[in-house]
């Protein structure tokens, strides 16, 4: 029998992922009809998008205002949606200002609902996160002690993995780093160095000039020796030329790039789990407005947060080095990605982290995310005799 579901991703790396769902879904079962509040990415998947979710990430309370009236539609397009439309299974994904806002109005509908990448789910303690779990029929959570959290208060989580394993090895067979390093025309005895500066312009303007600065040092140290590439994703180009005009800037094809370079610079967030499990040594940076900082400051959010780079916070220790705010200047990036160009040594201590992260993100387990997740859908709607 047909079902119809119900997606709601709000970021890139959730549209990404519920895609990916999204894709495995449909193949087990092609007569079920997927809706959605996302982006590019569900909608190339085959989902119905109702609400774009694009360009909706934020940074700090006043850039999270000004888009509250736009998640505010969105959230009451979902609700029209679901009043006139039947739904099998509801499918949340990360986005927790949203989805846990969304989530108290679905009560009434009582629609099983999945929650894909719950909030907080990197937290290892504390209680961020947990008021999901009697709001929700499901969990699948790429963090092992997330999910024994979650069912410590009485969710039913289960433990699937990350997707980015998936995603990886997948790139990884269809892109070998040699053919990758011969595109770019990398020489046998060239370094290459890659440069995540991030795409939104309000991050670029502050934090593109000193990886800019950085790559001047680092040319005036080792020469031609070094090759240089940026990677933005899609549609991003055009930002950061302007401030990286001589360099080759690739769009969506950041796992290549990480599998091929020597090391990195990378703005903080997703792309900093990318290269872990793509074993690229990588100095992580970033730095924000006047007016951010100044909401840092009065938060306390900074000695909350000691750790920002996802994996040092996922072994609670900074084996990665992190430039965040005035430390995020010219000199003291090139300072610290010196010993990863020139000591192996320092490369490889990094990469041994890397395979405790790996194994954190489920590298052991006998399942991809995707699939994992896709089959707990199938339990919820076609229960598990049917799910063989």
């Amino acid at each position: 029998m047909s079902k119809t579901l119900l997606f709601a991703a709000g970021d890139l790396s959730g549209d990404i992922h519920s895609a990916r769902l999204a894709k495995g879904v449909l193949a087990r079962h092609p007569d079920w009809k997927i809706y959605a509040l996302g982006g590019a990415h569900l909608r190339e998947a085959g989902a119905q998008i109702i609400g774009d979710t694009s360009d909706l990430g934020v940074i700090g309370y006043v850039s999270a205002l000004a888009v509250t009236p736009r998640s505010m539609g969105l959230k009451w397009a979902a609700l029209r949606f679901l009043k006139s439309h039947r739904v099998d299974a509801i499918v949340l994904c990360d986005w927790g200002g949203f989805n846990t806002r969304f989530l108290p109005h679905l009560k009434n509908f009582q629609i099983p609902i999945l929650y894909y990448f719950p909030p907080r789910s990197w937290q290892q303690s504390g209680n961020g996160g947990l008021a999901i779990a009697d709001k929700v029929e499901r969990i699948a959570t790429p963090f092992e002690w997330s999910a024994k959290r979650l069912r410590a208060v009485g969710g039913k989580a289960d433990w699937v993995g990350h997707p980015l394993l998936e995603i990886v090895a997948e790139t990884q067979a269809r892109h070998p780093r040699d053919e990758i390093r011969a595109e770019l025309g990398v020489g046998e005895n060239e370094f290459l160095i890659a440069l995540f500066p991030g795409s939104r312009p309000s991050e670029l303007k502050v934090i593109a000039p000193h990886v800019a600065g950085a790559v001047e040092i680092l040319r005036k140290q080792f020469g031609a020796k070094l090759r240089f590439v940026i990677a933005v994703p899609k549609g991003a180009t055009d930002h950061v030329r302007a401030h990286f005009p001589a360099l080759p800037i690739w769009e969506n094809r950041s796992t290549e790039i990480l599998s091929a370079c020597h090391a990195a610079i990378v703005k903080s967030g997703t792309a900093t789990l990318e290269a872990a499990v793509c074993d690229a040594p990588q100095v992580v940076v970033y730095d924000v407005t006047r007016l951010v900082e100044a909401q840092v400051r009065l938060t306390g959010l900074r000695r909350r947060v000691p750790l920002v780079a996802m994996p040092n916070i996922l072994l609670g220790r900074a084996f990665v080095p992190e430039l965040l705010g005035h430390n995020c200047r010219a000199h003291f990036i090139a300072e610290a990605m010196t010993p990863l160009i020139e000591k192996p040594a320092a490369r490889e201590a990094m990469q041994r982290e890397y395979s405790l992260v790996r194994d954190a993100l489920g590298a052991g387990l006998p399942y991809t995310a995707t699939a994992r997740t896709a089959q707990i859908l199938d339990e919820m709607l076609l229960g598990a005799s049917e799910n063989s």
